[in-house]
């Protein structure tokens, strides 16, 4: 048997079957340990469990560790002053040092103010299932632009995410393509295309185990997230033969099916490749994270100049530090709770929002700087972000996507990007 074959047959037979103790057991390794028994004639069941680890809101493990990592907190102050939204050609940070609450504070506050939010939730919820089609899974034709942006920007209902990204990741929820509509999405079933061979279902089958560990629905080996999760990724790369599989699809995909089923989360991940220009930020070479670093550079260098100039002084491209950032929608950078409002945004207006977020990010760390945290720049950009007020970030940056010289920029960003590329001389841009 192929070893993609066999990779193939493993992930089908535990989908189907399913697995004792899924999210408490680690599973026995069958594919990257090439097991000579395969597990339909492996009658052993696997009864080691990780040691009980409590788990927060959205199921992700509360460890030590993760408490402890090195995170530098967004003051709101930043983006709020005397009750003012900052606005955004007002963005070069003071040389003052910013009042910095310390990250235990923050995290302390959050989870307050998480159990106060059950009524504004349910509120919220009633208020967008009055403007989804459930049915069509799409905005209601009647829902002005205006309104769905605000309500947005104030946070999804986590009950209503799946749905609500759904439809705002249709075409006429999202209003206009940034690739070009395609309109095409696969009809068969998501786990019947692995009876169909793709060259990456090995590097797959090695990237599946190590995303989103720290999550307990894809903790266990070959348990169902960690099978849904091979399913979207192997149907990706049989969407699109030029881009084929890069890791950066994994933790979009695990973060979509943590809202939704698995045939919609590839649908959408199917949108993002074709109408949110991700297949040039998928396919080799990524021209369209370059490009992205591009406008992201000339962003900085306009509106964030002393910081801009800080980070070249120092060499770092935003090629550097904003790869993840904008290849996975900042997994892994802010809290599950911040980037799921970073989705939000992103679902409903494309990729110029993640350019803002980044910028709304380095505005701070300007003037965090001066805070001397550590004298490795890098280290200082690399480091986990804690917003200590996430209304305070998303509205900053709703204003600045409004603004006409944010607009310009990026606009104007893009075509300078076009022109380099079509003369060839793209290749000796610091990005």
């Amino acid at each position: 048997m192929e070893e993609s074959d066999f990779i193939r047959d493993t992930y089908d037979y535990f989908l189907h079957k399913g697995i004792s103790n899924d999210g408490l057991a680690d599973g026995v390794e069958y594919t990257r340990q090439k097991q000579i028994v395969p597990p339909w004639e492996n009658e052993v069941a696997d009864t080691t469990q990780r040691e009980e680890t409590p788990v927060d809101r959205y199921g992700f493990f509360d460890t030590p560790d993760k408490r402890n990592l090195p995170t530098i907190v967004l003051s709101r102050a930043a983006y709020v002053h005397r009750r003012f939204f900052v606005r955004a050609r007002k963005t070069r940070a003071p040389k003052k040092r910013m009042h910095q609450p310390s990250a235990q504070a923050v995290w302390s506050v959050r989870r307050h103010l998480e159990s106060l939010n059950e009524v504004l939730e349910l509120r919220r919820t009633r208020k967008w299932y009055s403007m989804v089609d459930e049915e069509q899974r799409r905005i209601r034709v009647d829902v002005s632009r205006d309104l769905l942006l605000k309500r947005v920007y104030k946070g999804i209902p986590d009950e209503m995410r799946g749905l609500a990204w759904d439809a705002l990741s249709s075409s006429q929820a999202y209003g206009h393509s940034q690739q070009g509509t395609r309109h095409r999405h696969t009809p068969q079933p998501v786990d019947e295309l692995l009876s169909h061979a793709s060259e990456h279902d090995v590097q797959i089958d090695l990237d599946v185990p190590r995303t989103v560990r720290g999550h307990e629905r894809f903790y266990t080996r070959y348990g169902r997230g960690q099978c849904e999760l091979f399913c979207v990724l192997h149907a990706m790369s049989l969407f699109c033969n030029e881009c084929g599989y890069c890791q950066g699809m994994g933790p979009s995909a695990a973060m979509l099916l943590m809202h939704m089923p698995a045939q919609h989360a590839l649908k959408v991940m199917e949108r993002l490749h074709d109408e949110y220009g991700f297949h040039d930020v998928y396919r080799p070479g990524f021209p369209g994270l370059r490009s992205e670093f591009y406008v992201l550079r000339q962003l900085l260098a306009t509106f964030v100049p002393r910081f801009a100039r800080i980070l070249y002084d120092a060499g770092l491209a935003p090629s550097a530090y904003a790869t993840r950032w904008l290849m996975t929608v900042y997994h892994g950078v802010l809290p599950y709770s911040t980037q799921m409002r970073v989705w939000d945004v992103f679902m409903a207006q494309g990729r110029d929002a993640l350019l803002l977020v980044a910028v709304a990010i380095l505005r701070v760390l300007d003037a965090q700087r001066y805070d001397e945290h550590t004298s490795d720049i890098l280290d200082f950009v690399s480091m986990q972000i804690l917003p200590e007020d996430d209304n305070a970030m998303l509205t900053w940056i709703r204003h600045a996507m409004k603004d006409p010289a944010v607009q310009s920029c990026i606009a104007k960003s893009r075509a300078d990007w076009k022109r380099l590329v079509e003369l060839g001389k793209d290749v000796e841009e610091f990005v």
